[in-house]
């Protein structure tokens, strides 16, 4: 998406205070530019909004984002077809079931084109383990990370679509929009040691001159 507008000074000084807020860096490791720190506080700020349900409803239902995919999609298999947001652009297996983690579920059995049959919609984490799960992280669990209960999202340490993952409180953890993003997208994983957590980012190529020939040092 390319977004291009003209505020007025009010709204202009309301939005960059909001999204200034949310721009901050939130671990030395954290390597995105200020632009896209920027971008990413603008995105982080809508879902917070959407996830608290007080948006106006639209044809009858609250405003929500609508992810189409198929099982195959949904376990990230090779060569299943990518899924679909409601405005028809592709979305990867990893966004996926990133949205999966805490989204709301509806089966729709087809015949070629022809839907036959339409399940009842199901949360994948009921609202009664939610409310366990906020009551023991009280917050984002990545070490260094200030987000709050109500800005963070239920994460399976082990995807329950891919990897069988149980949804129970053993196999969740809060995250915040960014490093639950991090973790699906990123590359980055969540494991279980006799100690809690660990979250272990991915090993980066750093390029760095020196005198003499260029040379490469992973990091």
């Amino acid at each position: 998406y390319v977004i291009d507008g003209l505020l007025d000074a009010e709204g202009g000084a309301a939005l960059k205070t909001a999204i200034d807020a949310l721009a901050k860096r939130h671990a030395p490791d954290d390597v995105r530019t200020q632009k896209q720190r920027r971008a990413d506080g603008l995105v982080e700020m809508v879902h917070r909004v959407l996830d608290q349900s007080t948006l106006p409803k639209r044809n009858g239902v609250r405003p929500h984002l609508t992810v189409t995919t198929t099982l195959e999609g949904l376990k990230g298999e090779l060569g299943a077809p990518a899924s679909q947001l409601e405005c028809g652009l592709p979305v990867s297996s990893r966004t996926t079931q990133r949205l999966a983690c805490e989204g709301t579920l509806s089966r729709v059995l087809m015949a070629g084109s022809v839907v036959i049959d339409v399940g009842r919609a199901t949360r994948a984490v009921s609202p009664a383990m939610k409310k366990a799960l906020q009551a023991r992280d009280k917050g984002c669990r990545v070490p260094g990370c200030d987000r709050p209960v109500g800005w963070c999202s239920a994460h399976h340490v082990e995807f329950w679509a891919r990897d069988g993952g149980p949804t129970r409180l053993s196999n969740l953890v809060l995250l915040c929009w960014y490093h639950h993003r991090c973790v699906h997208e990123g590359g980055w994983q969540v494991v279980k040691s006799d100690d809690g957590l660990r979250f272990i980012p991915p090993e980066r190529v750093l390029t760095m001159q020196a005198r003499g020939p260029r040379w490469w040092r992973a990091a």
